[in-house]
């Protein structure tokens, strides 16, 4: 039997811009650094998921797969453009 968790992403990318504005490029690159991931180049790969855990910021990388780089709760968040999807 499968369990499916149910998270919300959003994709919004002038969302995405915005918040990438209030984290600053320092701050996102300390985050990246700290997780020994690249610095993200592509807007189109940062999308954010929320559960009852927290909001992150992610991106998909093309060889590694999809990773977390930071925990956002604490900045200014999206209210539209959250689409509710079952992950395993």
């Amino acid at each position: 039997m499968f369990v499916h968790n149910i998270v919300f992403r959003n994709n919004d990318r002038f969302a995405i811009t915005t918040l990438l504005r209030e984290i600053g490029e320092n701050t996102l690159n300390h985050h990246c650094w700290n997780r020994k991931l690249n610095k993200p180049r592509r807007l189109n790969q940062f999308f954010l998921e929320a559960n009852e855990h927290g909001t992150r910021l992610k991106y998909r990388y093309p060889q590694k797969g999809v990773h977390t780089i930071m925990e956002v709760d604490k900045y200014e968040l999206p209210e539209c453009g959250w689409i509710r999807v079952k992950v395993k």
